[in-house]
């Protein structure tokens, strides 16, 4: 004996099925969006981490400045990758991105800059065409050394990345203490 009902699945609404698909695709491009800064990130810390080698290795006078001018063309690449989702990075990282590219496009004309001077003039320094070429080189020496200039400008960088740096985990630091403060429930003023 039957008891006369019908199995049929329940459904919901037409509007309210619609409006669940429009909030599952808007978590999807929010999903994306975060995978994009999250990726950003990672690689802006590689270029950055790779940015503090080269301009330590730049101080160095035994450094090879081919090797280094390649070095250094690889983490403007870098930073370049980091750049290219762009449109949906947040304005803190996009800041972080351009000032460390910034400080990394200044040390790789740096590098170029000796690694044409080696080429061109550490044979030819001894003789009188390049004295007259060495002064506007600088105080470049035979074994392709940043001049003082560039020591300075190296120093600069040095200075800017670190302030950089220092923004960024300080936006770091806060970012985490609100997440921390978010899950305890708890609004805590310090």
């Amino acid at each position: 004996m039957s008891t006369g009902k019908t199995s049929r699945n329940a459904r919901l609404p037409f509007g309210a099925r619609i409006a669940l698909a429009i909030a599952a695709a808007v978590l999807v491009l929010i999903a994306g969006v975060a995978g994009a800064n999250l990726s950003a990130t990672v690689t802006f810390n590689r270029a950055t981490a790779s940015l503090k080698a080269n301009i330590k290795a730049a101080q160095d006078e035994s450094t090879d400045m081919d090797t280094l001018n390649a070095q250094q063309q690889q983490t403007d690449a870098q930073f370049a990758e980091a750049n290219s989702m762009r449109a949906v990075l947040l304005p803190q990282i996009k800041d972080a991105i351009d000032a460390n590219a910034a400080a990394s496009a200044q040390l790789t004309k740096i590098t170029l800059q000796q690694v044409e001077a080696q080429r061109n003039g550490t044979d030819a320094q001894n003789s009188t065409d390049a004295q007259s070429s060495s002064t506007s080189n600088g105080n470049a020496t035979k074994s392709g050394n940043l001049t003082d200039e560039q020591k300075k400008q190296v120093e600069e960088l040095m200075k800017a990345n670190q302030q950089s740096t220092d923004t960024q985990a300080n936006t770091d630091t806060s970012n985490q203490k609100a997440e921390q403060n978010a899950g305890s429930g708890a609004s805590k003023p310090w």
